[in-house]
């Protein structure tokens, strides 16, 4: 418990942004966004294809400075992190590592420790001793010899997401985490999400297309469309008709959130 709760007062958020704008080749990407996430929660990120949810990432990241207002991350703008950064894990919209490269599990998962261990440096009994935790952790212990390329699709986002954790990660970010992988793996990769988020105290902002599935782990969703239309609890977003707006067409949704099913039918007024 950090100084500020034992004594009552408040607590810096993990994540805030405050009136972001972010203009990229003359373009408004981002407007007026503002929201913040404590230590230890799960922010899902949800809006329309290009509606500027992975530029958002990539300002919280410190890959993109806004235009306008401010960003900050465990405290400081996330350019100036220093080592600080290291405690962030971010896996990108479809980055997985060539199935062709001779790399074994433990190769891929070690590279996450490069950025701790230096340089030029070899990894310690420390690193490897991590890397293995993270695997067994991950249930990748069994696998951990085995080539990639030899990996399921599932098997894969594990070991990535395994990678990014093995740096005693804070917060995790993902982008589109279960693209491409059925739905039975994507439940199961949200489960571990958020046990992985009850077990580390790990706060997590995860982009999806899929709101339903989404909706159904996070602790709170945003929604984004160049401005921020809707943000709070799971539920209230999926009841709000900001967003069918956000969406800018019929939006018929089901969702199986763990406190019940929510079902919504929005429509968008033409010029609304």
């Amino acid at each position: 418990m950090s100084a500020a709760q034992a004594a009552g007062g408040p607590v810096e958020p993990l994540v805030a942004l405050d009136g972001v704008d972010l203009v990229l080749d003359g373009r408004e990407v981002l407007s007026g966004i503002t929201f913040s996430l404590a230590s230890g929660h799960f922010l899902g990120l949800i809006g329309p294809n290009g509606a500027g949810k992975t530029s958002c990432l990539k300002v919280i990241l410190g890959l993109y400075r806004p235009t306008r207002g401010r960003v900050r991350v465990f405290g400081v703008p996330p350019w100036k992190l220093g080592r600080k950064a290291h405690h962030i894990g971010y896996i990108p919209q479809r980055y997985l590592p060539e199935r062709w490269a001779p790399f074994s599990v433990f190769d891929v998962v070690m590279m996450g420790r490069l950025c701790c261990i230096g340089l030029g440096r070899l990894p310690a009994r420390r690193d490897r001793d991590l890397v293995k935790e993270t695997l067994v952790r991950m249930g990748l212990e069994a696998e951990a010899g085995r080539p990639i390329g030899a990996l399921s699709g599932g098997q894969l986002q594990r070991v990535m997401i395994a990678r990014a954790l093995c740096r005693k990660t804070r917060l995790l970010i993902l982008d589109e985490p279960a693209e491409g992988v059925d739905l039975p793996h994507q439940d199961r990769l949200y489960h571990l999400l958020k046990d992985l988020q009850a077990e580390r105290g790990l706060a997590l902002i995860t982009v999806s297309h899929d709101v339903s599935m989404l909706s159904a782990y996070a602790d709170e969703l945003a929604c984004i469309n160049r401005t921020l239309h809707v943000h709070g609890h799971p539920r209230e977003v999926m009841e709000s008709h900001d967003l069918g707006r956000a969406y800018a067409c019929e939006f018929d949704f089901f969702s199986h959130h763990p406190q019940g099913p929510v079902r919504g039918h929005h429509h968008h007024a033409p010029g609304a």
